[in-house]
């Protein structure tokens, strides 16, 4: 049996979930207390309000291994990234679980708490005990395919966001020393049993398996001043007062996965010369953002570096500010690369903490440089992902999706122009 606790009057009586997502050092009321009596207060108050900590991985470096581990490119994690963070309650009596916001995949796994890293090392962020919980149910053991290691499958019940699920699918590792922060998964999974944000849609609670996200603030690499950001999730609607410009609907290549065409980029209103067409990944889960030696080369062509490329970096000026932006028919969004500018011994600067790529990589990865300076609406539903540029303001206006998003344009992924395509270049640095 399923059990709902909330109700949303700030989106009109509509069926819309709402909750924030910060970072630590903001001021946090609402500190983490998943217990059915807080929810149902705050639900009382007229809007589900909950943290998600916007996390940097200078303050926890065996997570950034973990992520590292995740497989879906060649480029390289760097340490000083961020991560969005929260937590659920898994078991009888629950037990508050740490756990990456993801939407990179679609369940939950969790580390062991008999796990290497946990009990031996005791460098897990947080874990989960099934021995503790009186509702556990083995399933089945055996290798994860998204995480690797070895885990057992298996049943129990599951709450976030007032609404406990018994029953539900979980993961919980039993080896691997790396796996020692739980993950959150919001991508495509028809089966309520294994997704919340399907969980939400069956239960009546939305109208289908939709959420959005928005910042209130740009995040960037390295940047303590970020850590503290609020950043909203709205499962069932938007808010269309976080957004400017053109409002854009793209298809993703699969059900249950988020990779999606990338339109185009450009630096100061040119076209980043590009060797083939690539998918970009908007994904919570990454750490690292991941782009083309061809497109790096280009800014450091552009902002002082003359594309000279030297001990695994591309050099750039100093006191550049690059932005680059990403495309999607009329939909353009800025991203500012300054904070990837590093100084070298000798005085001269070049860019790093960025995943390098060969040209003719398909996949690129992207998490929160790119999604806070969005708004993102995550229809698993009707696989597609819309996107606009962000607008950074004290106004709301939340809407419940119940059919197309209002004002959104259709992409349609036509083939680069050949005259935009570079020749592609001999080398293999990436």
């Amino acid at each position: 049996m399923e059990s709902y606790t909330f109700t949303t009057p700030t989106c009109r009586q509509k069926k819309c979930i709402y909750m924030g997502l910060d970072a630590p050092g903001a001021v946090q009321p609402l500190t983490m207390l998943f217990s059915n009596l807080l929810l149902a207060t705050v639900a009382a108050a007229g809007i589900v309000h909950l943290p998600l900590r916007v996390r940097n991985v200078a303050d926890a470096p065996e997570i950034a291994q973990h992520l590292a581990a995740r497989g879906i490119l060649h480029a390289t994690q760097t340490m000083g990234q961020s991560f969005y963070e929260t937590e659920i309650e898994v078991g009888t009596p629950p037990q508050n679980v740490t756990v990456i916001f993801d939407t990179g995949s679609p369940q939950v796994w969790l580390p062991g708490s008999n796990t290497t890293a946990c009990e031996t090392h005791k460098n897990c962020r947080s874990s989960f005990d099934v021995s503790k919980s009186s509702t556990w149910r083995y399933k089945s053991h055996g290798p994860d395919a998204g995480w690797g290691g070895e885990g057992n499958n298996g049943l129990d019940t599951f709450s976030f966001l007032g609404q406990t699920i018994e029953d539900f699918h979980i993961w919980v590792a039993t080896s691997r020393p790396s796996f020692n922060i739980g993950v959150f998964g919001q991508s495509a999974d028809d089966n309520p049993k294994v997704n919340f944000v399907q969980a939400l849609a069956d239960s009546g609670k939305i109208s289908r398996a939709v959420y959005s996200l928005n910042a209130e603030k740009p995040i960037d690499p390295e940047n303590r001043k970020t850590e503290g950001v609020v950043n909203n999730v709205y499962y069932g609607g938007f808010d269309r007062a976080k957004y400017q410009g053109a409002l854009t609907t793209v298809h993703v290549d699969h059900h249950g996965g988020y990779a999606m065409p990338l339109g185009g980029l450009s630096i100061q209103g040119e076209k980043v010369p590009l060797t083939r067409e690539h998918q970009i990944v908007l994904d919570t889960g990454g750490t690292s953002s991941s782009y083309t030696n061809g497109t790096i080369k280009t800014i450091s062509q552009k902002f002082g570096g003359n594309g000279h490329f030297e001990d695994g970096a591309w050099s750039i000026a100093c006191d550049a500010k690059p932005e680059l932006t990403y495309e999607w028919g009329n939909t353009k969004i800025d991203v500012d690369m300054a904070p990837y500018i590093r100084k070298r011994a000798r005085g001269d600067c070049y860019l790093g903490g960025l995943g390098l790529n060969h040209d003719d990589q398909q996949i690129l990865l992207t998490g929160p440089p790119l999604i806070s300076r969005a708004l993102v609406i995550y229809d698993n539903t009707r696989d597609t992902i819309t996107l606009a540029k962000a607008k950074y303001t004290d106004e709301s206006d939340v809407v419940e999706l119940t059919g197309d998003v209002p004002g959104a344009e259709i992409y349609q992924n036509t083939a680069i122009p050949s005259s935009t395509l570079a020749v592609k270049a001999a080398s293999t640095q990436a």
